[in-house]
């Protein structure tokens, strides 16, 4: 979901050495080929200021400020699929404080508290950032069985990351147990109740490689204060590399004990610099099961990086969802500026 930015927010939510300002804008045109068209809009305003900013004695800190806003043209979803093939479409949102808050550092820690969503930490990944279907982000075990902070929507949180090494990588977080509409009320993002709310939580332990090109294996598990949980596998390797041109597998498996949305799992392909030096090429296969309707979806997708700050998308979905089967087809443009200060 919104992957792009996303993974530049999990790149300043890391170590950020200098104040930083940026401005995203994804925006996409989507068809059924039958008549129904839809605009889809996502902009987000990014900012980070290192603690040392404020007081040179104070380091290894760092603020870190998302605001998105979400607008469509067309109330209604172009397709009734359960997945949702576009990782940015959502209700209109005018103003959402997507991430507000600290991180310190030390030498193999750190800590987060503040406003955060899941997608900020795991399942997006360089290669599943190229796709648009929205569970070729976030696994639908969770995003349809938990009232979690997932895109648009963030929560209170206390995230914490240890890294004992370069290639092991233990994270996990503690959420305010359900992720309030800013629609209703901007100001209950920021809730902190688990008498009535609950609370969640996500832990991942991954480990990268490199000996036969760039290697990620992901272990998850998440819990929620109602006894009810989900876990998944995530299986990123690249199998050829000449140095410029690169092929990578991906496999993503998931489990939870709801009987909403029980099982996920996925494989698919991605390609890098097949004819340009920026052009990524994706293929992504996927099954799930929601209420006894079995969904298998196929994106074909294909992003070319036009020049450093703009890229275009054209993609294909194959819906196949229970004995209804949609075709979509979708153009998307991704606009991408930021400067150190």
């Amino acid at each position: 979901m919104l992957s792009c930015f996303l993974l530049l927010s999990i790149n300043f939510l890391m170590a950020q050495e200098n104040s930083f300002i940026g401005f995203d804008y994804t925006t996409e045109v989507q068809s059924d080929f039958g008549g129904k068209y839809n605009w889809v809009n996502l902009m987000s305003l990014t900012a980070g200021l290192p603690s040392e900013k404020i007081n040179h004695q104070w380091t290894n800190g760092n603020f870190h400020f998302d605001i998105i806003s979400v607008f469509k043209t067309r109330k209604e979803r172009i397709a009734d699929d359960l997945m949702t093939f576009s990782n940015i479409e959502e209700d209109n949102l005018p103003v959402n404080p997507f991430v507000m808050g600290y991180t310190h550092r030390w030498e193999k820690f750190e800590l987060f508290g503040g406003v955060r969503n899941v997608n900020n930490d795991y399942f997006i990944t360089p290669y599943t950032s190229l796709f648009t279907n929205s569970s070729a982000g976030i696994f639908p075990t969770l995003s349809l069985n938990y009232p979690l902070a997932n895109y648009p929507l963030s929560a209170m949180c206390v995230h914490l990351e240890y890294l004992p090494t370069e290639q092991i990588h233990l994270k996990s977080s503690l959420y305010n147990g359900i992720a309030h509409d800013p629609r209703q009320n901007v100001f209950r993002t920021f809730t902190v109740n688990p008498q009535n709310d609950g609370f969640f939580s996500i832990t991942e332990f991954n480990v990268s490689q490199n000996k036969l090109g760039t290697g990620r294996y992901a272990l998850g598990l998440t819990t929620r204060s109602n006894g009810v949980y989900a876990a998944w596998t995530e299986i990123e390797q690249t199998l050829y590399s000449t140095g410029e041109k690169e092929f990578g597998c991906i496999v993503h498996i998931g489990i939870a004990s709801p009987k909403h949305c029980r099982y996920y799992y996925a494989v698919g392909s991605h390609f890098a610099n097949l004819l340009t030096k920026h052009d990524r090429l994706g293929i992504y296969l996927n099954t799930t099961e929601v209420s006894g309707i079995r969904e298998r979806t196929m994106e074909i997708t294909w992003r070319f990086q036009i020049i450093n700050s703009i890229a275009i998308q054209p993609t294909y979905h194959n819906l196949q969802t229970g004995n209804k089967t949609t075709n979509i087809g979708l153009i998307r443009i991704l606009f991408s500026v930021g400067t150190d200060y």
